[in-house]
């Protein structure tokens, strides 16, 4: 019976699943389709110029050709691809120059422009025409297809022929797309990446017209640098593949050659902070468990529960309980609940009782969906900031822990070396030999150390200069503010940072039949996301600030939000590439410092909005004083005998 099962079991290609899943790929509807083919072939292009540190210049052409039948070609002064490698570009899925490095760029995946080609050849069974020269003199003029079964790209034909031009050239027709100038077209898809690259010439011809979204700044964005995994999120896995790949002989030397922010000098930090994790799991199950968690810990969890035992359910105090049974690899979940009880006592001292009793029952929320509660309605950036630093400080550093242990005659000083010697045999082991336990323990002490930020060296900001100059040239806005944020990293060790604006006013918003509404420009690495909002991480970050407290009315106002993440890795939810995946629960970094850098934004536009607010009452005053002047005239007039029109005429020069 088994063996039945398996008579049909096959390999497929990676190129025969997305033929059969081209959705994935962002190839789901007419009008998604083809802005999937401009976004794929223009982000290629702009990271090929960028990376030779050229000006782009992107030339687009639509041409329709019968019904949901189109040809499209890109063309851009890039470094031109050479004729050997066209084949793997263009015709092989999972091949590329990104994937494998840790640094910045549009595309990551190596499935862009094979999924152009893919998309070709399925709906009109027509190759791909480049067109590239390197500026050698020879421009090579190339027909590609793509083998589905073997993955792999074929030539149809090529030509060859001189020349002085350099870049590269993409034509292609496609059926089952469509065009128009929508918000969710090609024409909104360039609008934005233009807003997004502020240093790129784009040029738009299509049925309609010719549009050209020219470049703002001249100055071309240093090219960002390949980074080393930073320690800070660093998995075991990871870690485990770094082992495997290293050059180095012990571990401890593979730390400090694998990841940056890591130097030789941290090694006695670590083997510290080891030995602290390893006095731990001895004691765990033990009598004595209460009193070593004392001695680890920088707060009294039973004062916590003492201080709120109303306020919280009985199945919290367990679920904090069980948490402290399984320190220190629920140090983080340990955090959230302290964060709570942090939040929960700055309110107790802010509010009144009632006050307090009429938001009592959100004390029994999730500590997490109450932290979120709290900072939408009470708490601000900074505040959210202070509690944030606090909380690295929960725990004793390992020198203090191991001497109140020793204090209490909880471990001895043979027991010590002992506990020293397994440290140092791990951290001596040949990386090839580290075990999964062995990972753990280095990957939980190296995110409980102090480092320094990532560096920005793998990461490309706009700039928050450079986005005010595009919103202004672009929405004419009465208002515009950017920020761009300090790097962080989120799980997994990897870089990003965060921009956003906003722009107020004149062509900033989203017009609707009811007036203008919020708008939301989503990026990622510089490119626009216009598909699959509802879903993007980085439109929850917006809906879940409380715009309301910043002077506006909810979402219908002429406000314009750019949200900008950038990273080394951007975690999107699918191969389509069109949504973020970050919320409050997951990629939490990214969710809350969108919300963080948005507020900051906000407290400026309030201030904005608050001056105009009271020139508008001082105007309406005014007015209303001068509406009653001449009457006022006339009585001083007759008071002092003089002449109507000489008091009326300093009556209103005083008024002004």
């Amino acid at each position: 019976m088994a063996e039945n099962l398996f008579e049909e079991f096959k390999e497929h290609s990676v190129a025969e699943f997305f033929r059969k899943n081209r959705h994935m790929l962002g190839y789901s509807g007419k009008l998604r389709s083809m802005t999937t083919i401009v976004h794929e072939l223009v982000t290629n292009s702009l990271d090929a110029c960028e990376e030779a540190e050229i000006l782009p210049d992107v030339k687009v052409e639509i041409e329709k050709l019968g019904t949901d039948h189109y040809k499209v070609i890109v063309e851009d002064n890039g470094p031109g691809i050479p004729p050997e490698f066209v084949p793997k570009v263009f015709g092989k899925m999972l091949a590329g120059s990104k994937m494998h490095r840790l640094v910045q760029s549009r595309g990551q995946q190596g499935i862009g422009a094979a999924g152009v080609l893919l998309f070709a050849q399925m709906t009109t069974g027509k190759p791909l025409k480049i067109t590239t020269s390197t500026g050698d003199g020879v421009i090579h003029e190339m027909e590609i297809k793509m083998s589905v079964e073997k993955n792999e790209g074929e030539v149809v034909s090529h030509k060859t022929r001189k020349g002085n031009w350099r870049g590269t050239r993409v034509e292609g027709e496609f059926k089952e797309v469509t065009y128009n100038r929508g918000e969710y077209g090609p024409y909104e898809y360039l609008r934005r990446i233009s807003l997004a690259t502020p240093h790129a010439k784009i040029t738009l011809k299509d049925p309609e017209d010719i549009v050209v979204f020219d470049r703002v700044s001249h100055e071309i964005p240093k090219r960002p640098e390949e980074m080393k995994p930073h320690p800070y999120g660093l998995t075991p896995d990871e870690l485990l593949y770094i082992s495997r790949k290293t050059s180095s002989k012990k571990v401890s030397s593979m730390l400090v050659q694998e990841l940056s922010r890591f130097s030789s000098k941290r090694i006695k930090d670590l083997e510290n902070y080891m030995l602290r994790d390893k006095l731990l799991e001895n004691y765990r199950n033990s009598v004595f468990w209460s009193i070593v968690v004392n001695c680890y810990l920088n707060v009294n969890i039973d004062d916590y529960i003492s201080k709120f035992k109303e306020y919280i359910d009985e199945e919290e105090i367990k679920q904090l309980k069980d948490v402290i049974n399984f320190l220190p690899e629920s140090l983080d979940e340990l955090k959230r609940f302290i964060l709570k009880y942090m939040i929960m006592e700055y309110l107790f001292d802010k509010f009144d009782e009632e006050k307090i009793k009429e938001i009592k029952h959100h004390f029994k929320k999730k500590p997490e969906n109450f932290i979120d509660y709290a900072e939408k309605n009470f708490l601000s950036a900074s505040t959210m900031e202070e509690f944030r630093k606090r909380l690295k400080h929960i725990t004793k550093s390992p020198e203090e822990f191991v001497k109140a242990l020793k204090e209490k005659g909880m471990v001895s000083d043979e027991e010590l070396e002992r506990f020293k010697g397994e440290i140092k045999n791990i951290l001596s082991k040949n990386p090839k030999e580290l075990t999964w336990e062995d990972a753990e323990i280095i990957v939980r002490c190296l995110q409980d150390m102090d480092f320094i930020a990532p560096s920005t060296s793998g990461l490309r900001p706009i700039g928050a200069e450079n986005i005010e100059k595009s919103l202004k040239s672009l929405l004419n806005p009465d208002f515009v503010k950017a920020i761009t944020r300090n790097p962080k990293t989120y799980k997994g060790g990897i870089p990003f940072a965060v921009e956003v604006a906003i722009a107020y006013g004149g062509d900033a918003g989203r017009q609707s039949d009811e007036g203008k509404k919020m708008e939301i420009m989503r990026f990622a690495n510089h490119v626009p996301l216009l598909f699959d909002a509802g879903g993007c991480g980085l439109t929850k970050a917006v809906k879940s600030i409380n715009w309301k407290r910043y002077g506006l009315r909810g979402e219908d106002v002429p406000i314009t939000v750019f949200v900008n993440l950038i990273s080394t890795h951007v975690p999107y939810t699918s191969a389509g590439k069109q949504a973020v995946a970050c919320s409050e629960n997951e990629n939490e970094e990214i969710f809350n410092e969108i919300r963080q850098a948005l507020m900051i934004c906000a407290r400026e536009l309030e201030h904005h909005l608050s001056r105009i607010r009271r020139e508008q009452e001082e105007e309406k005053k005014r007015k209303y004083v001068m509406k009653y002047a001449k009457i006022f005239a006339e009585a001083l007039a007759n008071i002092v005998g003089k002449p109507v029109e000489d008091i009326e005429e300093k009556v209103v020069q005083l008024l002004k």
